[in-house]
Order: C-alpha cells, then structure tokens, then sequence
C-alpha cells in the first residue's frame, strides 16, 4: 500500500519541484508522516504550518527541527483567526460553563486548516495536498455536543444548539468580527470537498486510504526521532501539538465525566489496534490544574476572567476532594 501511495500522489502531482504539500502542525500523526513521506516514500514534500499563539514550546521545536531535517520547503502562516476567536471564547466561555460551548474555544483552526491551505496551495502552484487526520478524530464529535435536544443528528438541531448556548451565555457573540469568522468557519467545513475540488486541489487522507494506522509504531519512530511530547499531555501522544485543546479537554473532562480523548482511543481499541492497558495507561486521569492554570494565564484573557477560572477550578477541586 506504501507504493500506491507514493504512486498515487505522484500521479496527481503536476508541480516539478514538490509532490506535495503536507499540512504538518508538529503533533504526533503529521510529524511522522513527514517523516514517512520524505524518508521512507521519497517524496519532495513541502509542508504548511499554522503557527498560533496557542503553540506549545515543545510543538515549536518539533515544527523546527522536523522541518529542517524532511521538508523541501516550509511555509508558516499565522492562524490570526484563531488568534484573535480563541481569546475572545475563552475569555467568555467561563460566563457561563457548557459542554456544548466547549467547541467555540477551537473557532479559526477550521478555518485556517482549509481557506489558509487552499490559498497556500493555490499560491505554490501545488496541486496535491496531504493531512495527517486519521479514522478515529471524531470530526462531527463535537458538533454533536452542541446539538439540541441532545442525542438528535443534523444541522437543525446544531443550529438549535447553538441558539440555545447563545441565549445562556449572550457574551459568546458579543464580538461581531469572531461571530463572522465563525459562520465562515461552518460554510469552510461543510463544503471543503467541494472547495479543493473548484480549485483544482487533491486532498489526500494516507491513514483513511492508503496506511494501516499503528500507534506503537508511530511512537516509536517519533521518540527514536527525538520528538518531543508537550508535559500538558500526560501519557497520551494525541493532540499534543495546542494548548488551547488541552484547556478544552481538561474542561470536556470535568464537565462530563469523559473527553474526545477517551473517545479517540475507545474507536481504536474498538477496531483492537491497542490493548485495554494502552488504552487504561493512556487516558487515565492526572493531575492538569497547573498546567492549565499557567496556559490560561499567558492566553492573553483578561484579569476577571482569570479569577473566574480560578474560582472554577477551586470548586472542581473541592468536588473531588469531597
């Protein structure tokens, strides 16, 4: 299946220079797939970051030192959409704390994870692009906490969802510039294919088509290859690239019980590609507050919402002590 890969994008490819551009963000599946297409496919890969203010210090170095070693050419672009809606729903999230309004604090990633690489695309003349996404991101999960009543399915009940979250917390789209970016956002993410295919753009999925996904063998090969894993993770590899997903999972988690994270690794030991002790060891509670603590203090959110996060997470505290 390797080969067709190689073949595959080889054939799609009509750009001299590279065969591909891989969206590459220095978390665990698109570092190792840089790896894997530049080292063992030999393919001339060029990548395209996002950079954020939400980049951990480890995802930095991986970005870097991944870059230099497997990437023909790397291209940055400043994610200021999620820049600028990140602060603005975590600042205002904590008005009024809800699962379902968990989703807002990742407003702009989308967006920049389809228009910003169209554009970036289109402007390198390269018409095949790569991601690391796998089988087991839930990629409608979390549209689904929204969704009202809970349990329905489709965009009805998304956008009854969201009218409800709105009613409970007005400070959600108090900021008419992030409201916009984010009904840009949900028009981005529900005609993606129909984007990359009126620009002429190839969207290749390796882990849905083409690779068997191993984690054992990812994390192996990455540790072999000194990357380095953000401590906010605690045991798990997965999306240890951003700390503003970290904030929303630790929050997802003492709101409910659970997170996407249990969710991603329950769809893998559910297809048995790890054992119930990875999966035990991997999401397994620890000890977050501090980390998140000192994530919300350099996010950029205002004193008073600071205090309301702390106020939050005393009362969490006390829960768990009682």
């Amino acid at each position: 299946m390797k080969q067709k890969l190689a073949a595959t994008i080889k054939e799609m490819s009509n750009n001299d220079e590279y065969d591909c551009l891989l969206m590459f963000s220095g978390g665990k599946d698109s570092s190792y797939l840089l790896y894997y297409l530049s080292e063992v496919l030999k393919l001339n890969v060029a990548t395209f970051t996002l950079s954020h203010k939400f980049l951990c210090e480890e995802t930095q170095q991986n970005i870097t030192n991944f870059a230099k070693k497997y990437s023909k050419k790397h291209i940055t672009v400043e994610n200021e959409y999620l820049n600028s809606a990140g602060t603005h729903f975590l600042e205002n999230w904590i008005n009024k704390p809800d699962e379902g309004s968990l989703i807002t604090l990742c407003t702009g990633c989308r967006l920049g994870l389809i228009k910003l690489v169209i554009e970036t695309a289109k402007k390198e003349n390269i018409n095949v692009i790569v991601t690391g996404l796998t089988p087991f991101e839930a990629t409608d999960y979390r549209m689904k906490l929204v969704n009202y009543p809970k349990g329905k399915e489709g965009k009805l009940f998304f956008f009854l969802g969201y009218l409800r979250l709105v009613l409970r917390n007005p400070s959600l789209v108090k900021n008419l510039k992030v409201l916009k970016d984010q009904v840009k956002e949900f028009y981005y993410f529900s005609n993606q294919k129909k984007l990359y295919l009126k620009n002429n753009l190839h969207y290749v999925k390796p882990f849905y088509d083409f690779l068997k996904y191993d984690e054992e063998l990812i994390v192996e090969t990455l540790k072999r290859l000194n990357w380095q894993k953000a401590p906010i993770s605690g045991n798990s590899f997965w999306r240890a690239d951003c700390d503003m997903n970290a904030v929303r999972q630790y929050f997802h988690n003492k709101i409910s019980g659970y997170n996407e994270q249990e969710y991603y690794y329950g769809q893998m030991l559910e297809n048995k590609l790890i054992s119930q002790e990875y999966f035990d060891k991997t999401v397994q509670g620890f000890n977050q507050t501090e980390g998140i603590r000192k994530i919300l203090k350099i996010s950029g959110i205002s004193p008073k919402a600071i205090k309301k996060y702390e106020k939050f997470l005393e009362e969490e505290v006390q829960e768990e002590k009682a």
